[in-house]
C-alpha cells in the first residue's frame, strides 16, 4: 500500500487561486460548499472572451503570449486558456505611470 497524503493541491474557485487545502477542507467544498465566483465571472477564460475584455487585436494576443507578456495554460493540443486574475496581474506590472 502507498501512503495517501493529507494535504492536496486543488484548484479553488472562490478567489481564482491555486490553493492548499486538507482533505476535510476538499471533501466539505465538494459536499455543497457555495463558490463564492461572482456568477458570470469566470477564473479561466479563452482567446474570444480574453479580446472582448482587452481592446487588442488577435495578432497582439498571440505575440503577448508567446513572449509570455501574459500567461496562458495549453490543454490538448491547441486549446489555450486565459486566467484572467494572473493577466490582470501580468497587464498591471507592464503599467507606466498613474496609480491603480
Amino acid at each position: 500500500m502507498s501512503a495517501v497524503s493529507k494535504t492536496a493541491t486543488v484548484i479553488l474557485c472562490n478567489d481564482c487561486t491555486i490553493a492548499r487545502a486538507g482533505s476535510d477542507k476538499i471533501r466539505s467544498r465538494m459536499n455543497g460548499e457555495q463558490s463564492q465566483t461572482p456568477v458570470g465571472e469566470a477564473c479561466f477564460i479563452d482567446e474570444k472572451q480574453l479580446l472582448a475584455r482587452l481592446p487588442i487585436s488577435r495578432r497582439t494576443l498571440f505575440n503577448w503570449r508567446t513572449t509570455g507578456k501574459i500567461p496562458c495554460v495549453r490543454l490538448g493540443g491547441r486549446r489555450i486558456l486565459f486566467h484572467w486574475p494572473s493577466v490582470e496581474a501580468a497587464l498591471l506590472r507592464h503599467q507606466h505611470g498613474g496609480n491603480l
